[in-house]
């Protein structure tokens, strides 16, 4: 059966049509478009590929990537930084190394395409050949590591992880998520604790002080907006993604279902939300603040029961509230889905190395997960401080 696949490596994401990406991405909560703009904005220091394995020259297969240079010392505690920072000058492909990344940036988790009909060898001729060309490309671009990223136990799973051999594995930011099912607001905020019902009542009591404009022309706004975001980026421990100001002023033109959600004092523009709003669920993009001010009137928390309160209104069951800021989340009610990060560093010694410090790539988590079985095993994700924008 094998003689019948082709693969190819292409230098974009967008290499199968949108009919085609629909039927191989069906459970991803970004459409095609996100993806689209994602690549047509650019993001500085990122490059996009993908490898598409075709039987009679139809796609059955899909490993969405992407190449960038990280500083890995981000992820660690804040005491360690330093030194690490300082032994990256001298060894940068263990600590700032180049990378090329299996999954998606822009998406709430990873996930590769696949064809649901396909039978059991013909999937299995399909990854070898993906899996043959992934380390080609690899070795074409001269990358340090190897990444899969953020895979969760549901993405996880189409993942041949027995061909995974020489990946070690640590743990991803959790996402957070809210099922709607409550009667009313009332009857939400009574599934909190005790001291988080009398805080949040006590928070929400600025409400009226704020207008919230929703909107999918952020022409009006798009300095403001983006000034908020970059300052959001500035004051996270986390960042992996920077997007350019394209990026903002093209998503609700680009992407069906993309609104900003604009929070107003007194005509000033304090707060935003990026959400994308599908039938299914919310998904919750971006948020950026004028901290000091935004803090003063709650404006996390006023836009988290505005969320909330308009699933209900509008019979959405699932708030997908993204990654990072778990604490915080909790709290709020939230449920979290683990997710892990596979790698390998093309020199042994460095991946060893890796191995080892992996255990101290990120904070203790903040919040309790449910362990599961992914191949090789499933490490409990742990917290990485503030996380961005979600």
């Amino acid at each position: 059966m094998s003689d019948t696949l082709t693969c190819e490596v292409y230098p974009r994401l967008d290499a199968i049509s949108a009919e085609e990406w629909a039927s191989l991405f069906p459970d991803s909560l970004d459409s095609v478009e996100m993806f689209q703009l994602l690549q047509r904005s650019r993001p500085d220091g990122f490059a996009f590929h993908s490898i598409v394995v075709r039987q009679a020259g139809k796609p059955i297969l899909v490993v969405p990537l992407f190449e960038t240079r990280y500083r890995l010392s981000i992820f660690l505690d804040v005491n360690l930084r330093g030194l690490v920072n300082a032994a990256a000058k001298l060894f940068p492909g263990l600590l700032f190394p180049r990378m090329l990344g299996v999954g998606f940036l822009e998406s709430e988790w990873s996930q590769v395409g696949i064809e649901p009909s396909l039978e059991p060898d013909v999937l299995d001729a399909a990854w070898n050949l993906a899996l043959e060309a992934l380390r080609t490309l690899a070795a074409r671009l001269r990358v340090d590591m190897t990444v899969l990223l953020h895979f969760t136990t549901s993405s996880g799973r189409m993942l041949p992880m027995h061909k995974l051999n020489g990946f070690s594995e640590m743990a991803g930011l959790p996402y957070a998520q809210v099922p709607i099912n409550f009667r009313n607001l009332e009857g939400y905020i009574e599934t909190l604790s005790a001291k988080m019902r009398a805080d949040l009542r006590r928070k929400l009591r600025k409400t009226p002080a704020v207008e919230v404009r929703r909107t999918r022309d952020a022409g009006p706004w798009v300095d403001t907006i983006y000034r908020l975001y970059l300052e959001t980026v500035a004051q996270s421990d986390v960042v992996f993604l920077v997007h350019p100001r394209t990026y903002f002023e093209q998503v609700c033109g680009s992407v069906p279902g993309a609104e900003y959600w604009l929070y107003f004092v007194k005509g000033q523009l304090l707060a935003f939300k990026l959400l994308v709003v599908r039938p299914d669920c919310i998904v919750d993009k971006y948020f950026g603040m004028d901290h000091v001010p935004g803090r003063a009137y709650n404006l996390y928390f006023i836009a988290w029961v505005d969320i909330i309160r308009y699933c209900m209104d509008h019979g959405i069951p699932l708030y997908h509230a993204g990654q990072a800021n778990e604490d915080t989340k909790k709290r709020l009610g939230a449920q979290f889905v683990p997710s892990l990060i596979l790698f390998r560093h093309r020199y042994p010694p460095f991946h060893r190395l890796l191995t080892l410090l992996s255990r101290h790539l990120a904070y203790e988590s903040k919040v309790d997960l449910p362990s599961a079985q992914l191949g090789t095993g499933w490490v409990q994700p742990m917290n990485k401080g503030r996380g961005i924008l979600k």
